[in-house]
């Protein structure tokens, strides 16, 4: 949690919501300077505690969220973002099922900063419970890792997050566990990303983030070659200084997601979700064309497939 005020309450309320798993809520406050705080302790529940942040970036953050974390099975939620209903309880019990597997994800869906529903990122090929860690030894991410939960041994085995990622060393983390341990997928909602504007995603400029994440395949696809990486080697390539490329827009983002959903409703028959859809994308960005045409084809498509 940094600076987080306008959304850390609802987060809480999303993980707190569990009743049947045995929960701690570890609360790393790295360094927030408005009343993100303070929300926190308002809520007044001793399941939550907070610890104070490094300061020194998402990775040393993290650590010291896992190492404060007493539990067996540990998961991740981004003080911005919220848990599905169940989300914990069910991901536990699917662990007790499954011995053999360090960890178990699933799909993710997003909404705006007002809470409302953008996309769910589930695809049809994510529409059966699978393992994904050969995946992952591919390079493959197909979630985000705030919908993992994963074994304490499975982490300590993976080892702690790096501190050279700026930002992807969630991408670093999934790809070195699916190394050491099975992963299993199951195709419900485990996460509920929050696009904004002040979220890390769109705040750091498009060149280092990009940077970031193929630093991160890079080093995996090292470490299937030669056993090591760069960055174990102490040899990590310079990120770049960024000054040619701005942040990304998180309204560029849902535009495109909410574009994606449209179809996605049209291939699948919810010719009303489709519409609603393709006009929201348009008017996220009512000043550009992409949201606009996208609609024209929808309604087009829509007028073409009904009978005479």
């Amino acid at each position: 949690m940094r600076n987080a005020e306008a959304y850390v309450a609802d987060a809480l309320a999303s993980i707190l919501q569990e009743t049947r798993a045995a929960l701690e809520v570890v609360v790393v406050d790295d360094g927030s300077s408005d009343r993100s705080r303070e929300r926190v302790l308002q809520i007044g529940e001793s399941r939550v505690r907070i610890v104070d942040g490094p300061c020194s970036g998402i990775a040393a953050c993290m650590n010291t969220g896992l190492s404060a974390a007493q539990g067996s099975i540990l998961m991740r939620c981004d003080a911005d973002d919220l848990y599905p209903t169940d989300r914990i309880s069910k991901q536990v019990g699917w662990l007790a099922t499954h011995p053999e597997h360090g960890a178990v994800c699933g799909a993710f869906s997003t909404v705006d900063a007002r809470g409302r529903p953008v996309a769910q990122l589930l695809g049809a090929q994510d529409r059966e419970q699978l393992d994904i860690h050969e995946e992952l030894r591919r390079g493959i991410t197909r979630t985000h890792l705030c919908t993992y939960a994963i074994r304490r041994t499975a982490l300590d085995l993976a080892g702690p997050f790096r501190g050279f990622f700026e930002t992807a060393e969630d991408i670093d983390f999934a790809l070195r566990l699916g190394e050491v341990c099975k992963v299993g997928y199951m195709p419900w909602n485990a996460y509920i990303y929050r696009l904004h504007e002040e979220s890390a995603t769109h705040s750091q400029r498009t060149v280092r983030r990009v940077f970031f994440e193929q630093a991160a395949r890079d080093f995996q696809t090292q470490r299937r070659k030669h056993g090591t990486d760069a960055l174990m080697r102490g040899m990590p390539p310079k990120p770049p200084n960024g000054s040619a490329h701005g942040a990304s827009s998180a309204r560029t983002q849902i535009r495109g997601m909410l574009i994606g959903q449209s179809w996605s409703d049209l291939k699948n028959r919810r010719t009303l979700a489709a519409l609603g859809h393709a006009w929201r994308a348009s008017l996220v960005t009512p000043l550009r064309s992409a949201g606009w045409w996208n609609l024209l084809k929808i309604v087009l498509t829509v007028a073409m497939r009904r009978p005479l």
